[in-house]
């Protein structure tokens, strides 16, 4: 596997992966999980509505200064913001000669893989 410098908007990472493609998936990846829940994230949603009052309602709170428009305070990680376009080298950031792609088709390419492996897990729950 080579060694990838992805960068989009604030978002920098070092992947190692197959091609270009596979290290901007990746790099998307990283990005949506800040902010999609997780499976863990939906059971400790579902397990504090079960032990809530009868009115049935969650509450998805965000993490602290997040809901006021404050800055994250010291020691919390910001969200990471992609731009329009995803760059891919492998020989450093801000490389005049790296790979482009567009973000939104690397997004596009992301959610079919995300949507195909939620349909696998279901078939394998219920079949």
């Amino acid at each position: 596997m080579a060694k990838f410098y992805v960068q989009s908007g604030t978002f920098r990472s070092v992947v190692a992966a197959d091609s270009a493609r596979k290290a901007a998936l990746w790099a998307v990846h990283q990005v949506m999980q800040q902010v999609l829940p997780t499976d863990e994230d939906n059971d400790s949603l579902s397990a504090s509505a079960t032990n809530e009052n009868s009115s049935n309602t969650i509450t998805n709170r965000p993490p602290s200064g997040e809901a006021s428009g404050q800055r994250p305070g010291p020691g919390s990680t910001p969200v990471a913001v992609l731009d329009g376009r995803v760059r891919i080298s492998e020989r450093g950031y801000d490389r005049n000669d790296c790979a482009e792609m567009p973000t939104m088709e690397v997004v596009a390419e992301w959610n079919q893989m995300v949507l195909t492996l939620d349909r696998l897990q279901q078939m394998m729950r219920h079949g």
